[in-house]
């Protein structure tokens, strides 16, 4: 699996000769390099947007990352820290475990924008925060570059190169930042969330 899905053109080969039942395919690829790190999901995306086209690339993209977004919290809701642990390396469990304390909107929303990976996900089954806050960032957040790497792959997008190093840049250069003050900035934001937002609202 994880030789067929780190190869854009041998995926590609490969969902072609499925059919009909390549989209399905896709999906389940997809679904599996949330569970099954660390398969490169753009990979998927890109093969998606190639074969299908920068709309249906995209939706199955999506649909791809909701379902296995949704599965690992449900996982790591079930199963616990062991799961956890085993997934993303008791290192990062442990830098990473105070945010399993916060059902914070803000919290969520800054961790799933941060090139972070699927970590938020598994992190999110250890915490209280809901499913549906859950789904709902996922779909506002990381959704839209599903389309985006689709849109690429299928010549719909194109990007120069110094205009990728600017996007890569940028993202980096966030990291960067996030990873240096993510205790301030986590607790800058529940301060200023429970502010402004009722309780009720928050959890």
């Amino acid at each position: 699996l994880w030789a067929l899905a780190s190869d854009e053109a041998a995926l590609e080969a490969a969902v072609a000769s499925l059919g009909m039942w390549g989209p399905a395919a896709l999906i389940g690829i997809n679904v599996a390099q949330i569970l099954v790190a660390p398969i490169p999901g753009y990979v998927v995306q890109a093969a998606a947007g190639y074969l299908y086209g920068p709309l249906w690339g995209g939706i199955y993209g999506a649909i791809g990352l909701m379902i296995g977004a949704m599965l690992a919290m449900l996982l790591a809701r079930l199963l616990g820290r062991p799961l956890v642990e085993r997934m993303i390396g008791q290192e990062r469990l442990d830098r990473w475990e105070k945010l399993t304390f916060s059902t914070s909107t803000a919290v969520w929303f800054l961790l799933l924008l941060t090139p972070t990976g699927d970590l938020p996900y598994f992190m999110a089954g250890l915490s209280h925060v809901s499913f549906t806050k859950i789904f709902l960032l996922t779909l506002l957040v990381r959704v839209p570059s599903s389309f985006v790497v689709a849109a690429a792959a299928a010549g719909a997008l194109t990007l120069s190169g110094w205009q990728l190093a600017l996007v890569f840049g940028v993202l980096g250069l966030l990291l960067l930042v996030f990873l240096r003050y993510q205790d301030r900035l986590v607790h800058a934001i529940d301060r200023r969330v429970e502010q402004q937002i009722p309780e009720r609202e928050i959890s």
